[in-house]
Order: structure tokens, then C-alpha cells, then sequence
């Protein structure tokens, strides 16, 4: 007899790429439970595959030693190299023994589970369970949900065997098409999802101390034409930093916050620039209160901005709220759309290197209506592009058929 609901398992690894692609599918997860009648569990990969820890702690280490973009991108590309050698295009359709032994656990996971549908959050991940669903000789059907398009460059993640997958803009379905090839029909446009205030449960915690340096209330209302600027630094530290001392030392009338995620060194070695702030306050970890305060000041505030590496996730969450954004291309090749996504809407800019950075804060706070313009775009764009009902429903609407035919 068959269950009385049937059952969603999201698979994310929670090491690749900071908490980004977990946080996009607790985001994800929460979409489907709205949309569908079904058990959605999410997993993190990583307990059942220790080996994809592994490359995440590679992806880190990468991430953070690499002393520039070339060397990043040299770095990363080795790493993915070596998992497209190891896990080549077609080796879902018949593994090799070596590739049988890596996926054991978690065919024996979904063997032992047997849910209806399993959802990859990573590209790569989807074509791991492709293959384990066919070790475990269930009738799991497979989602590739894409929560970055960028990553769709890479062989590693592409495939035309999932059941189902998702992306967020037609440019994305038609590059996967285009390079290979599958049934159109399993591939849908969704729309972009964002995270909204599930960030809360990645950026805060409910013990977090108040700011480590502060002087004075941030974003007061005593001056709301004060440029007010958030400072989320979680790659290349150092450049953050001359930002801070630059901005404090030609802009002292600016609001600042500096977030060095899960870095209290950073987050003190900003603080120690930053004096002649009009206001100013320094984080390594902020509670729940501090995040919402700022994301609701920065926002209502007509010369709010965020600065920060040029992310998707990051990205789109800011222009999801009307905020700026003043981006540092981070080196990384699935990132290298989203400066095109920020210049085509106008949501503000992302620079090729810190000089760049440097100029345009320059030219921004000392001409703030410029930000007021790429304001009113981000608002708009979010009304257009980022209306998470409706992609919602659209999430709901693809992966129903699969639970009906069960």
C-alpha cells in the first residue's frame, strides 16, 4: 500500500561554497512544502558521502589562500578537473566498480529510504543519485534543482538523465540543452529563488554578542540621506579591509557595518581603521535583531548599498529587499555571470578588481544619488523577476507530475 503523502528528499552538500547552496535548498525545501503534498525532508550530503567534505574543504581552502583571482580560478578548475576524470559525462548509465564503490552509501541510503523523489542541489549531486538510484534499484525519481546557472559552464554539473531539472532563467535551459542535449520537457524555468529572511538562520544566532566595536546607532534618523553601506566580507579579507580604512578615511560621514563571517580577527582588524565613521559597527556574528535591523535600514534608506564578492545568492537577495549592490568579482567561473545580470538590470556594479572598488565607492558617495538610481532599478527588477509566489507555484507545478506517476 502506498503511503498516505509521498516523500521529497532534498540532498545539499554543506561545504561547498560557504553555506550559499545549503542555504539556497533550505529555501528550496521550504518552496516545495508549500507548493506540493508531500514529506520534504533536507539532507546535508556530506554524512552519507564523506568524501564530497572532502572537495568542499578543498573549495575552502581555495576560496581563502588563493592570492588572487587567476590563481583562485587555476585552483578550482584543477579540483573539478579531477571529479569530471573520476565521475565522467554518461557514467550514470553504467558505472565503473570504482564509481560503484564511492556511491554505495548512498545507494544503500536510498535503498533503505526509497523516497519518491530526490533532489539534488548541485549539479553534480543530481548525477551521484542518478546513478545510486539505479544501484539501489528503486523507483526514485531524480530533481536537479540548479541554484546557480553558472555552474552549468561545468561539465561536472550537467547531465540530460534527471528525471526533472529546475533553473531560474531560459538562458540556463537553453546552454544545458545546447551542450547535453536531453528532452526539452525536463527541463523548466522556474524563476530564481531567494533566500528572504531564512539568511537569518546562516548570518545569526541567538548568542551572538552585540557589536564587537560600535560607536554610536547605526542608520539613526537623525541624517536619512547618510550614505549607509553593509560590509559582508566571507572571501579576501584583505581588500575588505583597505575598503573600510579608504571609506573612513575620504567618507567619515557614512554608516558602516562589516560582517567577517565566523572571523572575529577580521571583524576587529576592520574596527581598527574605521574611527572617524560617522557611525560605525563591526560584527563576526550578528543575533537575529542586528540582522533585521540592518537589511530593514539599509533598505528603506535611499542611499543604502551592500558590498560584497559578486554572488548570486548574495546578489539576488539584496535586490530582492532594494538594495544596491558594489560587487568584487570573486575569480570563481560559476560566478562570472552575475556582473552581467547586476549591469543588465542596473542593480549597481561589480568591479573587475580593487582599484575599480575603490574608484566607483569614491564616485558613489560623493555623488549618493547614484545609488538612489540603481535603487529605484533593484525595486523594480525584484517586482519583475523575483516574485517568489509565482515561483513558487511554478516549483509546485513541475514536480507534481512526478509525485502523481509514483
Amino acid at each position: 500500500m502506498l503511503p498516505d503523502r509521498p516523500t521529497i528528499q532534498v540532498l545539499s552538500p554543506r561545504t561547498w561554497g560557504e553555506f550559499g547552496n545549503y542555504l539556497a535548498a533550505t529555501r528550496f525545501s521550504r518552496a516545495l512544502r508549500t507548493s506540493v503534498e508531500a514529506e520534504v525532508t533536507l539532507l546535508e550530503a556530506e554524512p552519507i558521502l564523506p568524501w564530497l567534505g572532502e572537495a568542499g574543504a578543498e573549495i575552502r581552502t581555495i576560496s581563502l589562500t588563493s592570492p588572487d583571482a587567476a590563481t583562485r580560478t587555476r585552483r578550482y578548475m584543477g579540483l573539478m578537473g579531477r571529479l569530471q576524470e573520476r565521475f565522467p559525462a554518461g557514467f550514470e548509465a553504467a558505472p565503473t566498480p570504482a564509481q560503484r564503490a564511492a556511491l554505495a552509501p548512498l545507494a544503500a541510503h536510498l535503498s533503505t529510504t526509497a523516497p519518491d523523489v530526490v533532489v539534488g542541489t548541485k549539479g553534480f549531486v543530481a548525477r551521484l543519485c542518478v546513478a545510486a538510484v539505479r544501484l539501489a534499484g528503486v523507483r526514485t525519481r531524480v530533481v536537479s534543482h540548479v541554484t546557480n546557472p553558472g555552474l552549468l559552464q561545468l561539465p561536472l554539473h550537467r547531465s540530460p538523465y534527471p528525471d526533472l531539472t529546475l533553473v531560474g532563467f531560459d538562458w540556463a535551459r537553453d546552454h544545458l540543452l545546447a551542450e547535453c542535449g536531453g528532452d526539452p520537457a525536463r527541463v523548466r524555468v522556474v524563476g530564481p529563488l531567494v533566500a528572504q529572511h531564512d539568511l537569518r538562520s546562516f548570518m545569526t544566532s541567538g548568542s551572538a554578542q552585540p557589536a564587537e566595536e560600535a560607536q554610536g546607532p547605526w542608520g539613526g534618523d537623525d541624517d536619512p540621506g547618510r550614505p549607509r553601506l553593509i560590509v559582508f566580507c566571507n572571501r579576501g579579507g584583505d581588500v575588505y579591509l583597505d575598503l573600510v580604512r579608504h571609506i573612513a578615511d575620504t567618507h567619515p560621514d557614512t554608516d558602516l557595518v562589516f560582517v567577517g563571517y565566523d572571523d572575529p580577527e577580521l571583524a576587529q582588524r576592520a574596527a581598527a581603521g574605521a574611527a572617524r565613521l560617522a557611525h560605525w559597527r563591526f560584527h563576526s556574528r550578528l543575533t537575529q535583531a542586528q540582522y533585521f535591523e540592518y537589511i530593514d535600514r539599509a533598505a528603506r534608506a535611499p542611499h543604502g548599498l551592500l558590498l560584497s564578492k559578486a554572488g548570486p545568492n548574495t546578489t539576488l537577495e539584496a535586490a530582492y529587499f532594494g538594495i544596491p549592490v558594489l560587487m568584487l568579482e570573486s575569480g570563481l567561473p560559476m560566478e562570472r555571470w552575475v556582473p552581467g545580470l547586476i549591469h543588465e538590470h542596473g542593480l549597481g556594479r561589480a568591479c573587475a578588481g580593487p582599484e575599480e572598488l575603490l574608484r566607483t565607492v569614491d564616485d558613489w558617495l560623493t555623488r549618493p544619488a547614484t545609488i538612489e538610481t540603481h535603487k529605484k532599478a533593484a525595486v523594480s527588477f525584484a517586482e519583475s523577476v523575483l516574485d517568489q509566489d509565482a515561483v513558487t507555484a511554478r516549483i509546485g507545478a513541475a514536480v507534481r507530475p512526478l509525485l502523481e506517476a509514483r
